[in-house]
């Protein structure tokens, strides 16, 4: 169980899994199905707020988890964390973010991954190219902080929340 506020719960698309991020520094992967707790999922932390996640995706097939929140500092900046949904194993960081990630996403065919971004962060998508690696492919130029992101169904659209300047 957490000891603090969850944040961000994401779900696969059958509906077997989900994770949860929490302010405790952690995410936990859930098995829907019996209800029980999987494993812990934790990222590297530090003093304060750094290590607390905001974010939490599953694939759409459940294989993949996308983690995010406080994942940072200002020397390295933050990152997004890809985690292997059957074995906990990390895949791959997608760094040099430049806020704390709010929110991420992925599209209905799970190609792409958006993340809504703090102050001055905006919105960023990444796609899952060769070789399963994930790469950035479009940024916004707006110097705004975003909430939440969603995908259309058809992966056409990309729908966000943002501050008002």
């Amino acid at each position: 169980m957490h000891t603090a506020i969850i944040k961000r719960i994401g779900v696969d698309r059958a509906g077997r899994w989900a994770v949860t991020a929490s302010d405790d520094k952690t995410a936990r992967l859930w098995d829907l199905q019996t209800g029980r707790q999987e494993r812990v999922l934790r990222l590297p932390v530090g003093p304060g707020d750094e290590g607390r996640l905001y974010a939490a995706a599953l694939s759409p097939d459940g294989t993949v988890v996308a983690l995010g929140g406080f994942t940072g500092n200002k020397q390295v900046g933050t990152s997004i964390y890809l985690l292997d949904r059957a074995s906990g194993r990390l895949l791959q960081r997608l760094p040099g973010l430049p806020n704390v990630v709010n929110h991420l996403a992925f599209s209905a065919d799970g190609r792409r991954l958006a993340a809504a971004i703090g102050s001055g962060g905006g919105v960023q998508v990444f796609e899952r190219g060769a070789g399963g690696r994930w790469q950035l492919l479009a940024a916004d130029a707006l110097d705004l902080q975003s909430y939440s992101v969603a995908f259309a169904a058809d992966g056409r659209l990309l729908a966000t929340t943002m501050s008002d300047p």
